[in-house]
């Protein structure tokens, strides 16, 4: 059995937490979008239709996004190297977000923009420390 850090075991945690809403409000908006999508083309409202199909979109996306979460809280338990580098990106992602969105979202981009940016990167931060490093052998 491998030794697994006390902060990786709460990441894992809020992986699996937060894929699991992803995963759950993802699959609300894409039943959502489907009816928009499904109902625009039944009366002819071309709008209503291309709000469902680009809505569905991005909510495909969010399913796949929970479901990589919840991957990574497993991998990160059991204390995987590819868990390690997958908790990586994903947690860079969301600081790119992050700092998107304090940049252009104006005021409210300032104000959820770095709110959005402190859990990443104490995680980022977290994740690079060199008894964490150790623990995954990188």
């Amino acid at each position: 059995m491998k030794n697994r850090p006390a902060g990786v075991t709460v990441i894992a945690i809020l992986a699996f937490v937060l894929g699991g809403i992803s995963l759950l409000w993802s699959l609300l908006v894409l039943g959502v979008a489907g009816l928009g999508s499904l109902f625009g083309g039944m009366i002819g409202a071309e709008a209503l239709a291309a709000f469902g199909a680009s809505t569905g979109l991005s909510a495909f996306v969010g399913v796949l996004g929970g479901i990589v979460q919840i991957v990574v809280g497993f991998g990160l338990l059991g204390m995987y190297r590819w868990a390690w580098y997958l908790a990586l990106i994903g947690v860079g992602l969301n600081v790119v977000s992050g700092l998107i969105s304090l940049f252009t979202g104006g005021i409210w981009g300032l104000i959820c923009g770095g709110l959005t940016l402190i859990l990443p990167v104490i995680i980022l931060i977290y994740l690079f420390m060199p008894g964490v490093r150790r623990a995954f052998k990188i």
